[in-house]
């Protein structure tokens, strides 16, 4: 109260106004905190925030945390005309159990800006199941779009029962602020969600959590909670505390934050570059782990803590240049995607892989995710991703399916929009329902006039980054097909081995999926690896390995032995064991020698199944030698009686 009087006086001295005037100001003062509710009393007794808070030693001299005057007040509604509201409800629940025949009793109703949660205590022997069932007809009954029951409410040995305020209060991301300013001095990187059911602030700390999936149909707040999230890092961290990274594919969502001085590289609007920023952000994490290996922690803030002398004294470099290189803090990063759906859609796998690589391991090394969706399906949001991603928020969804992927249960469902939200906390099972901050593109306008920037400091590792493959094919027309996929040449050596060039072939052969396989195919007609279209057939085989070899500057693979003379050598190996000159039909040589006639058609008959480049001239040849199988034994049938007809034969 005294601090209220002294600025009244000090406003009415500003002023030039007599002393009545100081005293109607004194009056009024106190008349614009009405009513006198603990949230109100709070938030009028931190008038004094709208000074930047400050929440550690700023070494960065030149940079002021933008102030809280900046953003809007709440305004209140009329608590008589609420309090009557909910007596009222109260007995309407009351007559609604007692005519499906339970006796209950409302103990203790919470009120929040948007929902307002009634306790009911249950009578002896009643089960929990048969209140669970009645949310559709209470909602009738209260007339309200719908009812959420809370079976039951944690801690306690009773019922709670959620029901929408006929009028809805918005909730100020400045008075989340305000209330919570003694709090969020302790996170590292608060983040004020909103209030619950019972309005109490929600702020959560961005390190602990340490990722946080928020998914929601459109138009029921999930980009409001994305700038409450975004504004909330600004209001109360430095560029040199925390970095930023944000993916935009909408383009135009996070297009406000394009001269922000915490930004690592301009806003990613590319999902191919998208996926070279995680990339990045893979082999960032894996760097820092090895720097706090070498200087003995295990987390990123004792690695800050310690100084440049321990640092040095500890890591030993051996030259100027590597103690240079050593940094002696490293800020937070925090990556931000507004709508993963598409990147899944551009680069599934790799995208998949990059996310759960930095969910696993990044939390101790400061970097952390912040996925949007609009889309919770299970190929938007695969099981891996899911589990490595704890913290989640949820609005208004469109099924019960939906709810189930981003929760594990049912309730999203019936939220009823506009920042009406489940928030599942780390670490625990329980949901806890709120009503997000809400922030105006005007305020947002604001901030960031304040400490918006014209030249922004981007990582130069980050500057001219390109996509995978990108970069030698960046000087050449099209780039080459080898730049454009690293399987290609393992593609080209297996299309050639095989003889034919098909998608389903490099499916089985390297494990990729269609697309890609369709894609190095297309690659390899460019290249004139292989023909072009020809239907269902598979593509026809232009070069040899030996080409291909020369072409691509590799040594050829050696020569694979050839399988065709190996199963065609027995038929010929057969021949001078049955009998001989059977398969030659011309006269006997001139020297008279039967062995060396023998060895001569064997030898003619072997090249004939060598030069065979198909089965169909394979078949020929062992068609001809059947015949003069039969012949010979209808020979040897005729003459079995005829001793010199025999020993004739044997000469011939």
């Amino acid at each position: 109260a005294d601090a209220e009087q002294e600025d009244a006086e000090d406003e009415a001295e500003g002023a030039g106004a007599d002393d009545d005037d100081a005293e109607a100001t004194v009056d009024e003062a106190p008349t614009a905190v009405q009513p006198a509710v603990p949230i109100r009393s709070r938030s009028r007794s931190s008038r004094r925030a709208s000074e930047p808070l400050a929440m550690a030693p700023d070494p960065v001299a030149d940079y002021e945390l933008p102030s809280l005057d900046l953003l809007l007040p709440t305004e209140y509604l009329e608590l008589d005309q609420q309090e009557q509201e909910v007596r009222d409800r109260a007995r309407v629940l009351e007559k609604t159990f007692a005519e499906f025949g339970f006796k209950v009793k409302v103990v203790e109703v919470e009120t929040g800006p948007v929902i307002s949660q009634y306790e009911i205590e249950l009578e002896a022997g009643l089960r929990l199941a048969k209140i669970t069932n009645l949310a559709d007809d209470l909602a009738i009954a209260l007339r309200v779009p719908s009812v959420r029951i809370v079976a039951p409410i944690p801690g306690k040995n009773s019922v709670g029962i959620e029901v929408p305020n006929t009028t809805r209060q918005m909730v100020r991301l400045r008075e989340v602020i305000e209330e919570t300013q003694a709090k969020s001095r302790t996170m590292k990187i608060p983040i004020f969600l909103g209030k619950d059911v019972a309005g109490n602030p929600m702020v959560v700390d961005m390190a602990s959590m340490p990722h946080l999936l928020i998914a929601g149909r459109t138009g029921t707040g999930k980009s409001v909670c994305l700038n409450s999230i975004i504004v909330s890092m600004l209001m109360t961290r430095r560029p040199d505390e925390v970095r930023m990274l944000m993916i935009d594919p909408k383009m135009v969502e996070l297009t406000p934050y394009k001269s922000l001085p915490h930004l690592m590289h301009p806003v990613v609007t590319d999902m191919k570059k998208a996926e070279a920023i995680l990339a990045w952000a893979v082999e960032k994490m894996e760097e820092r782990y090895a720097l706090l290996a070498k200087v003995g922690v295990r987390h990123l803030t004792q690695y800050n803590a310690l100084g440049r002398d321990e640092l040095l004294r500890r890591i030993g470099p051996e030259t100027e240049e590597e103690a240079a290189a050593i940094p002696t803090t490293m800020p937070f990063i925090v990556m931000i995607a507004d709508e993963i759906a598409d990147m899944m859609m551009t680069a599934g796998k790799e995208i998949e892989a990059h996310i759960i690589r930095l969910a696993q391991k990044s939390r101790a090394v400061g970097i952390h995710l912040i996925l949007a969706t609009q889309k919770p399906t299970v190929d938007v949001i695969t099981g891996l991703i899911k589990s490595n991603l704890p913290a989640r928020i949820a609005f208004q969804v469109a099924s019960r399916t939906d709810s189930r992927v981003v929760l594990d249960e049912m309730g999203a469902e019936r939220l009823l929009g506009n920042g009406d939200m489940l928030f599942l906390s780390p670490g625990t099972s329980q949901i806890l329902r709120g009503q997000g901050t809400f922030l105006s593109d005007d305020e947002i306008g604001r901030v960031m006039a304040a400490i918006g920037t014209t030249e922004p400091q981007y990582a130069a590792e980050l500057v001219n980054l390109q996509p995978a493959g990108a970069a030698d094919a960046a000087g050449k027309p099209g780039g080459s097909p080898r730049d454009k996929d690293d399987l290609y040449d393992a593609a080209v050596e297996v299309v050639i081995r095989e003889g034919r060039g098909s998608v389903s072939l490099l499916q089985r052969a390297l494990g990729v999926g269609y697309g890609r396989g369709a894609r190095l195919i297309d690659f390899m007609a460019e290249d004139g690896v292989v023909g072009q279209y020809a239907g269902s057939q598979a593509r026809e085989v232009l070069l040899t390995m030996e080409q291909w070899a020369a072409r691509s500057g590799t040594a050829p693979l050696p020569p694979d032995p050839a399988p065709r003379k190996l199963t065609i050598k027995p038929h010929v190996e057969a021949v001078p064991a049955r009998s001989t000159g059977v398969i030659g039909d011309g006269p006997d040589d001139d020297d008279g020698d039967d062995e060396d006639d023998d060895d001569q058609h064997a030898y003619d008959d072997d090249d004939a199944f060598a030069e065979a480049e198909d089965d169909e001239a394979a078949d020929e040849v062992d068609e001809d030698a059947d015949e003069s199988w039969e012949d010979e034994e209808d020979s040897d049938d005729d003459d079995s009686g005829d001793s010199e007809d025999d020993d004739e034969d044997e000469d011939d």
